[in-house]
């Protein structure tokens, strides 16, 4: 609905009717003293104004660009006071328009057909403005790519429509000034590489946004910070997405939480393509498993859902960069498998900023100061030709492949640390920042070392220690038996689907750096995150019952120390080894009264 743009809108407002002008339209008249229509005596002609209502005036009509829904601001008068709603253009018609007597409008069935008329012809004759909820790349009709922010930024100029802050999801307008902004880069991040790394985050969303439109392999970068609450990793995250737009999980800001059905992220994730995201504090979220939510929002694309006609529903998309904190490691709250630790990236214990007071002088100026950068950002993009995007990206490729080490995945990694490179260059040129690309570099290939040896140490271990197991089963208690072990490690519990072994914590990470595994933790905490383990609440141990109360000798000698807890339970580990993994290497089999029926089954009975 665009207007005439040969022909000027005719404003109204309230003031102009209180100062006494009029506006003949049509055949109405309208004026402060109400909205008149003239009427023609049919004997004489003569011509009168008959008030029919309260005045009242289209003051603007808005379209949405992404559902091309219309609705107009409506200003009335009633008890001697102007108010504003806004309406869709549906409700212009006479049979909506009376249902809004209710809020106050001088409607009824004696009149609301002529009013109906003149709001119909008034609002043709308002203002007009366009606004999209959607943000990030857009392709326009004409097949051209532009980038929607608070305004529209395209290589030419295009015609004002707005990002529509109150009915969307973010706020994109800037703040302060892009000077300020940038000379705290140079005065608190320059040579914190972590903090570095975390500028070129932000800048990514921009080059995932516009990636994905032509390379299926390109999906949505998820980043997760990990650590205490004195490492700085809101901070990162807010200076990150501090290039974009308002860094506060207020007004609208860039910043959620957690604290959200998985159905509330994603539908504000919906639309958006390009824009960095900070989803703070990881603790927040009640769900159980995130492994399904990560997937999604990973992949950049809601799953399939009907209607209230039993429909299917258009499915809601994006493609951007999302930055995760928290004290928790996010794949513990995880079915672990390798996929997804290829989808999402964490950084774990990193001291972000190098004290309080640098963090407090980055947060001072982001928060006056935002938005602008990333403005700068993309209209060196259309400057320069979007072209540089790919090109850029593909020589950060190159280098990536090259620095990370050997794995299964490492073209795959490659292709996401040359998107956050290839922001940082771009980020380079076009604002001078003179971000450290190569440490940045080194900084994320140790990341992934590391990630490699969680991958791979988890298996490795569990291998070893089954393999343990096996051999030394006399070792263990089993559950109902009242046999004793002379050198007992723990128990063993039969399941429907897996033996629940319960290693005495000692005893296991003694065996674990028997075998080379130089940090139990490291391999506990794989366990944990892949779903190996029994656990208590956020430990990976567990209270297991093995000793009896007669048997407080057995047990001190199995402890290794003469004083025991008066509980009868011990700290173990309790590990989940498949039944399938077993068949076959238990050798002496438990008595069938002293098995559950699974077990029993198994085994044959």
């Amino acid at each position: 609905m665009k207007q005439d743009a040969t022909r000027q809108p005719l404003i109204i407002d309230q003031r102009s009717l209180e100062e006494g002008k009029t506006y003949p339209i049509l055949h109405f008249l309208l004026k402060h003293e109400g909205l008149y229509m003239n009427d023609k005596d049919k004997e004489t002609g003569k011509v009168t104004a008959v008030k029919i209502s309260e005045p009242m005036f289209v003051k603007e009509t808005v379209q949405n660009l992404d559902t091309k829904d219309v609705y107009v601001k409506l200003c009335y008068r009633y008890k001697g006071k102007f108010h504003e709603i806004d309406i869709g253009m549906g409700q212009l018609i006479p049979s909506e328009l009376i249902k809004l007597s209710g809020k106050g409008l001088d409607v009824s069935h004696e009149n609301h057909r002529h009013i109906a008329k003149f709001l119909g012809e008034q609002q043709k004759l308002a203002p007009h403005r366009e606004v999209y909820r959607e943000v990030g790349w857009h392709e326009e009709e004409d097949g051209n790519l532009v980038f929607r922010h608070h305004h529209v930024l395209s290589k030419e100029a295009k015609p004002n429509a707005i990002h529509d802050i109150k009915g969307g999801s973010f706020n994109l307008e800037p703040k302060g000034s892009l000077d300020a902004w940038k000379r705290m880069i140079e005065e608190e991040v320059k040579g914190n590489t972590p903090l570095e790394m975390m500028v070129c985050a932000g800048f990514s969303a921009v080059l995932v946004g516009y990636l994905s439109k032509f390379y299926d392999e390109v999906d949505t970068i998820l980043i997760h910070l990990v650590g205490n609450c004195t490492q700085g990793k809101t901070t990162a995250a807010l200076l990150a997405v501090s290039a974009m737009g308002v860094p506060s999980n207020k007004k609208k800001g860039l910043q959620k939480t957690w604290n959200g059905t998985s159905n509330a992220i994603i539908n504000m994730m919906s639309g958006n393509y390009g824009i960095p995201i900070v989803l703070d504090e990881l603790s927040m979220s009640h769900a159980k498993s995130l492994t399904s939510e990560l997937y999604v929002l990973a992949a950049g694309q809601e799953k399939s859902r009907l209607n209230d006609e039993m429909k299917q529903r258009k499915q809601g998309t994006w493609s951007t960069t999302i930055l995760s904190t928290g004290e928790q490691s996010i794949f513990e709250r995880t079915n672990q498998n390798v996929g997804l630790t290829v989808r999402a990236f964490e950084f774990s214990n990193i001291t972000w900023t190098s004290s309080a007071e640098n963090a407090d002088a980055i947060r001072k100026v982001i928060q006056q100061n935002y938005g602008h950068a990333g403005i700068a950002f993309i209209q060196y993009l259309f400057d320069s030709g979007l072209h540089i995007i790919d090109k850029t990206w593909e020589k950060w490729q190159a280098a990536c492949r090259e620095a990370l080490p050997d794995s299964p995945f490492r073209t795959r990694i490659a292709k996401k640390y040359a998107i956050l490179l290839a922001a940082g260059d771009i980020a380079n040129q076009s604002l001078s920042l003179s971000l450290d690309l190569e440490s940045i570099l080194s900084f994320l290939v140790e990341q992934e070392k590391e990630r490699m040896i969680a991958r791979d140490i988890g298996a490795k271990a569990f291998q070893y220690v089954t393999q343990l197991f096996v051999q030394h089963q006399n070792n263990f208690r089993r559950e109902g038996s009242i046999s004793s072990p002379a050198n007992c490690w723990g128990k063993m519990f039969f399941h429907r689907d897996h033996v629940e072994v319960a290693f005495l914590k000692h005893i296991l990470e003694q065996k674990l750096r028997e075998g080379e595994f130089e940090d139990p933790k490291v391999v506990i905490r794989s366990w944990k995150e892949k779903g190996w383990l029994v656990t208590e609440g956020d430990r990976a141990t567990k209270r297991t019952k093995i000793f009896e109360n007669y048997e407080q000798e057995e047990r001190k000698k199995a402890l290794g120390t003469a004083n025991v807890p008066k509980k009868l339970q011990d700290t173990t580990y309790n590990i989940k080894i498949p039944l399938e993994t077993l068949k076959g290497l238990i050798s002496e089999q438990p008595h069938p009264l002293e098995m559950d029926e699974t077990a029993r089954s198994w085994y044959g009975f």
